[in-house]
């Protein structure tokens, strides 16, 4: 019987911050553990989460950008101002 103090687990999820050649965050990419692997996905300008390749290419020698891991509190602030910052944007888009 459930009392209630019952957490069903989460996933963990890690997150990288992609970056410039300057050490800035020019990207966002999570991974997630699932029951068959891994899961690997980058934020989008559209504000979802969609599947990548970054990590795994970059494992195999295919992609020489650079990127580090952050935690879940880092990942969000990138993702806020993000948000902020392409909605600013797309208003001045709209207006020309």
């Amino acid at each position: 019987m459930a009392n209630g103090d019952e957490t069903v687990d989460q996933p963990e999820v890690t997150y990288y911050a992609i970056l410039s050649d300057a050490g800035v965050p020019t990207g966002l990419v999570r991974r997630t553990q699932v029951p068959h692997g891994t899961e690997d996905e980058s934020f989008r300008r559209d504000l979802s989460w969609r599947p990548t390749e970054f990590l795994r290419k970059y494992k195999l020698g295919h992609n020489e950008i650079d990127y580090k891991e952050i935690s879940a509190e880092e990942a969000q602030s990138l993702a806020t101002s993000w948000r902020q910052e392409w909605a600013r944007e797309d208003a001045l888009e709209s207006d020309r």
